[in-house]
């Protein structure tokens, strides 16, 4: 039997046959909302608490080229921003109809790594003629590369998971999205750079 795809008149958006109520902020009390929303929060928390350590733990590597600390800030926003973007736009898609995760994976791959490309590539060549290091540059843009194809995956898996699993994508998913892939890039940026580098 064939998963229903995006364009099949007969799948049912996911927020029409969902189990669980979508929370209405207009509708629900305050407390309400916060009890929602408050859980999620803690893995916001969890992971901030995990990206200081895994600077910790390159903190030899960091402090011998502190050129690499400076462009943390850019990797790991870039990353957020596209993961973000992209959970945003299946919430979307989840409320009007179902979707063949087959079918979306290898176009969004192809996405991920696209918007890697168009980031990294710039940011590479600043760095380059800036502190004219071309391993460095290399760094930088091989890292962007890779996180914009983990941050546009992460995007595209969480609120497909939520939907599978009948739970409200408008909680959580945001949370989890940028949770993994702000971890995530910090550590694969890390990682490129102590493979290139040092």
């Amino acid at each position: 039997m064939h998963s229903p795809t995006v364009n099949s008149p007969s799948a049912t958006p996911w927020l029409k046959s969902s189990q669980e109520p979508v929370l209405n902020i207009a509708k629900t009390s305050a407390r309400h909302e916060i009890t929602k929303r408050a859980p999620w929060m803690f893995l916001g928390l969890l992971a901030g608490i995990v990206m200081v350590l895994l600077g910790q733990k390159f903190e030899i590597a960091l402090s011998q080229k502190l050129e690499v600390v400076f462009f943390i800030p850019m990797i790991v926003y870039m990353s957020d921003s596209i993961g973000t973007e992209t959970m945003a736009l299946f919430i979307r898609e989840l409320a009007l109809r179902r979707v063949s995760l087959k079918k979306l994976f290898w176009r969004e791959t192809y996405v991920g790594l696209f918007l890697g490309v168009i980031s990294g590539v710039p940011m590479g060549l600043f760095s380059l003629v800036w502190l004219k290091d071309l391993r460095l540059s290399l760094t930088v843009t091989i890292a962007m590369i890779i996180n914009g194809l983990v941050a546009v995956l992460t995007g595209m898996l969480t609120p497909i998971l939520f939907a599978k699993f009948k739970k409200d994508p408008a909680l959580g998913t945001d949370e989890i999205t940028t949770a993994f892939s702000d971890t995530a890039s910090l550590l694969i940026y890390l990682i490129v750079a102590t493979m290139i580098l040092f």
